[in-house]
C-alpha cells in the first residue's frame, strides 16, 4: 500500500471516527423519533398487549382522515394561521423597525432600550402566561381599571339625584330616580324596592352621604367583565398582543447584531451623497439584511406552529376550545380523556407538513423577489 493511500485511509477512520458519534446521537434523538411517529401514525397502537390493547398492526391513513374531519383540527390550525401571521408581519417589521432606530442611534440611550425591548425574552414562558392571565383576568387590573371608572361616572350621577334633593332628603321620588339608574339589577336586589332601599339609605347618619353615596356605587354600578379569553371572536386577540409583545426583542437581537456587520462607511458615503434615512433604510439595510430576513421568517413560522407553553399557561385552550392550537390539540388528544396516541402523532406529522410547506413558500418568494446579502 502506497503512503498516499494509508494517509487517505487514517484520514477517513480519523473523521469516522469524530462523526458517528455525532451522527448515532442525531439518528436516536431525532431521526428515531420521527420514524416512530410515522409508523404510530398507521398503527392501531394503544398501549401494546402489555396495557391491554391490541397487538400492534398497520390500521391504515384513518387516523389522518378523522383528523381533517374534525372542526376543532380547522379551529386550531385557524389559530396557529393568526399566530404565524403575527409572527411574520409582526414581530419581524417591527424588530428590525427597533433594531434599525437602536442602530442608528435615532433614540438616546440605545442600550437601554434594546434590554427593555429584549427583557420579555428572559422571563420564563409559565411565568408569563399566567402574568398576563391575571391582566385579562376579571378580577385583573384592566377589570379594575374600567369598573373604577364606571364607579366614579354613577357617583357622579347619584351626587346630581341628592343635590337636586337638596342634600339627605330621602324621599320616595329619589329612591326611585335611584332605581332608575341602576336598573332592572338594582331593584331585583330588594323585596320591596322602594321602602327597603330607603331604609338602607337612612340607616346612616345624616353626616355622611359620601359614604351613603360611594356604597350604593359599590351596590349598583355596572359591573365590566372581560371576556378576552372567552368569546370566540376576541379570545385570540390577548394571545397575539401577547406574543407580539414577548418574541418582538428576540428579532430586534437578531437585526441589530447584523446590522452591526455592514461597513459604516458605506453609511456614511450615502449620507454625503445626500441619501436620507428611508434610503439608506431602503438601498442599503434591507438589500444587506435580506438573507437574515428569510432565516428570521423561517424561525417565526416553525417557532408558530411549536408555540405550547405560553397559550397552555394563559388559557389552556380556553372554553370552547376557542384559543386551541395544533401542539394543545395533539396534546389533549395524546394525554386527556382516552389517550389516542395514533391520532396524537398523525397531528404532530400535519404540523410538521404544514410548517415545511410554509417555510418552502418562504424560500420560494426570497428566490423570486429576494435580494442577496453582501
Amino acid at each position: 500500500m502506497s503512503r498516499a493511500k494509508r494517509i487517505d485511509r487514517e484520514e477517513g477512520r480519523a473523521y469516522w471516527t469524530m462523526v458517528l458519534p455525532a451522527f448515532a446521537v442525531y439518528l436516536l434523538v431525532m431521526a428515531f423519533p420521527i420514524v416512530l411517529s410515522i409508523i404510530l401514525s398507521v398503527s392501531n397502537y394503544n398501549g401494546g398487549k402489555m396495557f391491554g390493547g391490541p397487538k400492534w398492526g398497520f390500521a391504515g391513513f384513518g387516523q389522518y382522515a378523522r383528523t381533517v374531519a374534525d372542526p376543532l383540527f380547522w379551529n386550531a390550525l385557524k389559530n396557529n394561521a393568526y399566530i404565524v401571521l403575527v409572527s411574520v408581519f409582526g414581530q419581524l417589521p417591527l424588530g428590525f423597525i427597533f433594531a434599525y432606530i437602536i442602530y442608528r442611534r435615532i433614540v438616546k440611550w440605545p442600550g437601554f432600550w434594546q434590554g427593555v425591548l429584549y427583557l420579555p425574552n428572559i422571563i420564563s414562558i409559565i411565568v408569563v402566561g399566567l402574568l398576563w392571565q391575571t391582566v385579562f383576568s376579571p378580577s385583573g387590573p384592566i377589570a379594575e381599571f374600567m369598573n373604577s371608572i364606571y364607579h366614579r361616572a354613577f357617583e357622579a350621577k347619584l351626587s346630581e339625584l341628592f343635590a337636586a334633593a337638596g342634600g339627605f332628603n330621602v324621599t320616595d321620588g329619589l329612591v326611585k330616580r335611584i332605581l332608575d339608574l341602576a336598573g332592572p339589577s338594582g331593584a331585583a336586589m330588594f323585596a320591596n324596592p322602594v321602602p327597603d332601599l330607603k331604609d338602607f339609605i337612612l340607616s346612616y347618619p345624616q353626616g355622611h352621604l359620601g359614604q351613603v353615596i360611594n356604597d350604593l356605587a359599590n351596590l349598583f354600578a355596572q359591573k365590566w367583565r372581560p371576556a378576552f379569553l372567552t368569546r370566540p371572536d376576541q379570545a385570540m386577540l390577548p394571545v397575539l398582543f401577547v406574543i407580539l409583545w414577548m418574541y418582538t426583542g428576540m428579532y430586534l437581537i437578531l437585526f441589530l447584531a447584523n446590522m452591526q456587520k455592514i461597513d459604516v462607511q458605506v453609511i456614511e458615503s450615502a449620507r454625503i451623497d445626500g441619501a436620507n434615512e428611508a434610503q439608506v433604510m431602503r438601498h442599503i439595510i434591507l438589500p444587506a439584511l435580506s438573507g437574515t430576513m428569510v432565516n428570521a421568517a423561517i424561525l417565526a413560522i416553525s417557532g408558530s406552529l411549536s408555540s405550547f407553553a405560553l397559550i397552555f399557561a394563559m388559557t389552556g385552550g380556553g372554553p370552547s376550545h376557542v384559543t386551541e392550537i395544533l401542539s394543545i390539540y395533539m396534546y389533549n388528544k395524546a394525554f386527556l380523556g382516552s389517550p389516542n396516541f395514533p391520532l396524537a402523532n398523525a397531528i404532530a406529522l400535519i404540523m410538521v407538513a404544514v410548517s415545511f410547506l410554509l417555510i418552502a413558500l418562504t424560500k420560494a418568494l426570497e428566490k423570486r423577489y429576494g435580494g442577496k446579502e453582501e
